[in-house]
């Protein structure tokens, strides 16, 4: 069943204003709010919420208010499903958090706003000659289908320092891969790291080798 609540859209409207692509923001009710955009003519409506975990039946029936442009929810890195992601691409609507939303201000897209680096990862593998399809399982998670047949299933974690820890918190979050994709071209991967994985029944692998993998 979905839901909605009474005080995310003037909690949001606090920290919108703020930027600078963002002329206004005003709460429409407990959970949407109008913003007047820089360089957009027309007000656009966002509607918002705050769970750490984004099921469907968990976001606002506003959703597919045909007038409403992004699903703006509160906590950083939550979980959205893929089932959410799939029907938000039909609608579509942009989902993310606050610096998505900053981010898709300056870009002057909401409705398509998908994140630079799922963006990134989603023209690479579709991209490559062995890849037939990819399917988003969650916010962080890709089910790669080859055209041998073969299926993939990759978690990508954006950290710096991509620890031990941050590998098992992954995988608990998101669910065992195939492979862990550490997906900051500026990652350092430890030892520790990759024992992490490995005792966990998966392994970590750079951009570089998840393309040479997919060749196999």
């Amino acid at each position: 069943m979905s839901r909605s609540d009474t005080w995310t859209a003037e909690w949001c409207c606090d920290k919108l204003i703020s930027h600078e692509n963002i002329l206004d923001a005003i709460p429409t009710s407990g959970n949407t709010v109008r913003l007047a955009v820089k360089d957009i003519s027309n007000p656009v409506l966002i509607v918002t919420m705050s769970e750490h975990r984004v099921e469907l039946n968990a976001v606002p029936d506003l959703l597919h208010d045909s007038e409403i442009e992004f699903l703006l929810n509160i906590p950083k890195d939550a979980y959205f499903s893929g089932e959410l992601l799939s029907i938000a691409s039909g609608i579509p609507i942009g989902i993310g958090g606050i610096r998505d939303l900053y981010t898709a201000a300056a870009e002057k897209q909401f409705r398509t706003y998908i994140p630079k680096e799922t963006r990134f990862i989603l023209r690479g593998l579709v991209q490559h000659s062995a890849v037939r399809e990819v399917v988003r399982i969650n916010s962080r998670s890709y089910q790669i289908l080859k055209h041998s047949g073969e299926t993939l299933c990759v978690l990508a974690l954006n950290e710096y320092d991509l620890t031990a820890d941050a590998v098992r918190s992954g995988l608990e979050k998101y669910g065992k891969p195939d492979f862990v994709l550490a997906s900051n071209p500026n990652c350092r991967l430890t030892v520790d790291t990759i024992e992490a994985a490995r005792f966990a029944g998966t392994g970590v692998l750079i951009w570089r080798q998840l393309l040479g993998v997919l060749n196999n």
